[in-house]
């Protein structure tokens, strides 16, 4: 058989033009590896191995973030609340990134942020772009502009909100969700265009446009836990502070899942230059329920940029929140929760959920190995076999320098309006994680400041805030570390601004399986006002479920048909415990059974052994015993 010539030349010709692209591609990596070597060693460079990692694949580009030098001469803001001082700053940081930006060669850089506030700005960069930025006497250091993710029931009672957010509920507040957006046509954020009643603000700092509409979910979620409009659809009753506004920050790209941290530095630049945009309605509140990473503790010198536009809104009177993570970190969390200047939130359950598991992180102090935790990361996970309100998630990061708790799983929220977002309908049942714990805190801390602002005539400073939410907070132990941190209750937080005490009296009782009625008794001053909830259905609260002043709140407890059972009810911000017996019947035993005494008396004591929730009694049936 004759060779065909004519496809042996073609095959030659390909092979020849494959070696030749072979060829040349290692040339230009040859010429490049100098110069990459070079940057692994400069000073400059934050973390070079994560800073190069693109260019060592082989890729053309890579974001980062450019932190650049003051001017010698620059004098620090003192008073960021002063508008003039705002402006003096701004303008000497313009200055500095233009004279930076403008020597770039626009083949080798594309900016992707200028910050405000802000000496630095991010940018896209080739080799020979990051090159020469390294050599301008202007640029501090430079690192990477990586990708964070989201951190994944209504907890209003949970948090003693109730009864406060009818008289204190964020009028006259602002909250900026940082997040993926919001759906503005939502009937609960707004119900129109942008901007509307609701969400009267805000920016697209992912795609750079002035449309931040969530086409995600998350941020939608977020929104109508810290500000939804007050209603009653399933278990939806409005956001925390519901008559709070909201500003919309999308710090995604696109309808991607996760947000570049320029991109989230920019959001938190452009709530302080935006702060006053409503005078009547100024930012006073940041939720953002993103991060990434594992610190633990302060984690500042990580990202400076970030760390300062934190602290430039804290100086503005802004308070942050953040969420801790999802990890199941025992001893730190996620950032940019561990900023100093940021209110780290962790999550507990709103309710009896039952039993559910999550994936979580290898580094954990707790979990087992889930091989199908692969497909989110680690293959490790975590069980809460059991669940109730105020258990602290297993997957919630927590350690010493966590500030605050707040409700999660499962939150009954609004979602992206009908098809998209989490659920195929206009609201989502199962929202939770430390994402949904943030902007319940962030609600509670605009309802905080209305009532600041209304009670006291000013609002209070972000320090302030803090010192409130987590002194008046309940004390919540996570059985995974043993750590106790305040879980929020607003009702105490507001009142804590009156100088309002309440006490209850008394603060438990015990009933048999048949169930029964009792009363508590509240003490106070007067004019000071209290609500009674009951945790439980089986427990009912038949008057008094409020009051002003002194006064008493009454209760019945149905039959118990099961085990011996123990529920609790809310009264005046102090917890009201209730023991049941279980229809099984009750045991009883005594020990000891009888006692010898001398002529002379004497005294002794009997131990009576029942299970929990049965109640007893012991009554003497002569004269001359005594029951001490």
């Amino acid at each position: 058989m004759k060779p065909n010539f004519k496809y042996f030349s073609i095959f030659l010709i390909l092979l020849f033009a494959i070696i030749s692209l072979f060829t040349s591609s290692n040339m230009a990596l040859a010429q490049e590896d100098p110069v990459i070597e070079a940057l692994s060693r400069s000073s400059k460079i934050i973390n070079p191995e994560r800073v190069l990692k693109d260019f060592i694949d082989g890729k053309s580009t890579t974001r980062v973030i450019i932190n650049l030098s003051k001017p010698p001469n620059f004098q620090q803001v003192t008073d960021f609340k002063d508008l003039h001082s705002r402006e003096a700053l701004r303008e000497a940081v313009n200055s500095v990134q233009n004279m930076v930006i403008t020597r770039m060669e626009p083949s080798h850089f594309r900016l992707t942020n200028k910050f405000k506030y802000l000496f630095g700005l991010s940018a896209e960069v080739t080799l020979k772009g990051l090159q020469a930025l390294t050599e301008m006497e202007e640029v501090a250091s430079i690192q990477k502009d990586e990708i964070l993710y989201p951190h994944l029931a209504q907890g209003i009672p949970l948090m003693n909100a109730s009864t406060v957010r009818t008289t204190y509920n964020g009028q006259g507040i602002s909250i900026a969700i940082c997040d993926t957006g919001i759906d503005y046509t939502h009937s609960m954020l707004g119900n129109g265009g942008f901007p509307n009643s609701k969400v009267i603000g805000g920016y697209d700092c992912g795609d750079e446009d002035n449309d931040p509409m969530d086409c995600q979910g998350h941020g939608t979620c977020c929104a109508g836990i810290a500000a939804g409009d007050l209603d009653s659809i399933g278990n939806y009753i409005g956001g925390v502070a519901y008559n709070a506004k909201l500003y919309a920050l999308k710090i995604i790209q696109g309808c991607s899942g996760g947000a570049i941290i320029s991109d989230m530095i920019q959001a938190w630049d452009w709530c302080v230059d935006h702060q006053y945009d409503d005078p009547n309605n100024p930012i006073m509140v940041i939720s953002t329920s993103f991060g990434g990473y594992y610190y633990k503790g302060s984690c500042d010198s990580a990202v400076p940029l970030m760390t300062q536009a934190a602290a430039n809104a804290v100086a503005a009177g802004i308070t942050i929140f953040a969420s801790s993570g999802n990890d199941g970190y025992c001893d730190g969390t996620a950032w940019p929760a561990c900023i100093s200047y940021v209110n780290s939130v962790g999550a507990v359950y709103d309710a009896n959920i039952g039993s559910v598991g999550y994936c979580i992180d290898q580094d954990s102090c707790i979990g087992y190995y889930a091989l199908g935790c692969r497909l989110y990361g680690d293959p490790w996970a975590c069980d809460d076999p059991s669940t109730y309100a105020d258990l602290v998630t297993c997957y919630s990061n927590s350690a010493n320098f966590l500030d605050l708790l707040a409700p999660s799983n499962n939150c009954y929220t609004t979602d992206i309006s009908g098809s998209g977002g989490y659920s195929s309908g206009d609201y989502v049942s199962t929202f939770g994680g430390t994402s949904a714990a943030c902007p319940y805190a962030a609600g509670a801390a605009a309802c905080l400041q209305s009532a600041a602002k209304a009670i006291n005539g000013s609002f209070l400073s972000p320090t302030e805030v803090r010192s409130i939410l987590t002194s008046t907070g309940d004390p919540i132990t996570d059985p995974k570390n043993s750590i106790t941190k305040p879980r929020i209750n607003l009702e105490e937080a507001i009142n804590s601004l009156t100088g309002c005490t309440y006490s209850i009296d008394p603060t438990s009782a015990d009933f048999p399986a048949s169930g029964g009625t009792g009363s508590v008794d509240v003490t106070t001053q007067s004019g000071c006002a209290w609500t009674a909830t009951s945790n439980d259905s089986w427990i009912h609260i038949t008057s008094g479920s409020s009051g002003t002043g002194s006064g008493t709140v009454n209760y019945s407890v149905d039959e118990n048909t099961g085990s011996a059972r123990t529920g609790t009810m809310t009264i005046a911000g102090q917890t009201f415990t209730v023991n049941q017996a279980g229809s099984g019947g009750c045991t009883y035993a005594i020990d000891p059974t009888s006692a010898d005494f001398s002529a002379s008396g004497g005294t002794g004591s009997v131990d009576v052994t029942t299970q929990s929730g049965c109640a007893w009694t012991a009554t003497s049936n002569d004269s001359w015993i005594h029951i001490t």
